[in-house]
């Protein structure tokens, strides 16, 4: 009969029987889907994306700590306990200070030992060493060296200050004395906005030479894509 399939099994040595159906064929018969299928199957490609993205635990993390990174810029200022380039002359190539909670055994709350050099007059270097016996506290949320909050708002408020009298450098000095934990701060923000700057400059003039060279095409779409090459070419 037209429009049905007979049903029969085949079986043969070694081979499993296969059973056809009889039931009329209907093109326009849908299979009933599962909420999760239909909700896979009605997604957009920007949901599609979201959902692959979440899977990806070191994409996640890694967007995590790029979004931190950018907010943390923002205060950058605040964040530093030194300036840019403020100088300590007496603590030149210095090692990094650690902050310690306990002393002698006992609590004492957040605080850096002092640190203290004799000069190697063979090398004439200096030899850093921490003097353990006098714990210096450490200040928070303080006020330590004036600043400008993006070069736009005066302020001196820190979240985190030397003891009052002693140095907090937790990355170390460089030749200058300058606190290399400060300068990192403020060098990711140069950084990180440089980085920003250049794909959102890159992202408008792609978008807006390539549908220049798409709009009118022949001899304009050739002069570009062969300056681009040029360009491309330059190491």
């Amino acid at each position: 009969m037209a429009g049905q399939f007979m049903t029969h099994s085949i079986s043969t040595s070694g081979q499993l029987p296969h059973t056809v159906s009889d039931q009329p064929y209907d093109p326009d018969v849908t299979v009933p889907l599962s909420p999760a299928l239909e909700r896979y199957y009605t997604a957009s490609g920007t949901q599609m994306m979201w959902w692959r993205f979440r899977r990806h635990k070191l994409a996640v993390l890694s967007a995590a700590i790029l979004i931190a990174s950018y907010l943390l810029i923002l205060i950058a200022e605040f964040l530093a306990p030194y300036g840019l380039n403020t100088r300590n002359t007496n603590f030149i190539h210095a090692p990094p200070q650690g902050i310690s909670w306990f002393h002698a055994g006992s609590l004492y709350g957040p605080h850096t030992y002092p640190l203290v050099y004799k000069l190697d007059m063979a090398t004439l270097k200096r030899d850093y060493s921490i003097d353990a016996t006098k714990p210096q506290s450490v200040r928070f949320f303080c006020q330590g060296e004036p600043y400008e909050f993006w070069g736009l708002v005066q302020g001196s408020t820190h979240l985190i200050c030397p003891p009052e009298g002693g140095t907090l450098f937790l990355a170390g000095t460089d030749r200058l004395g300058r606190d290399m934990y400060s300068r990192i701060i403020y060098g990711a923000r140069v950084s990180l906005t440089i980085g920003l700057i250049g794909i959102l400059v890159s992202f408008v003039l792609g978008i807006t030479i390539g549908g220049i060279a798409g709009f009118f095409g022949g001899w304009v779409d050739n002069v570009i894509q062969r300056v681009i090459e040029i360009l491309r070419s330059i190491p």
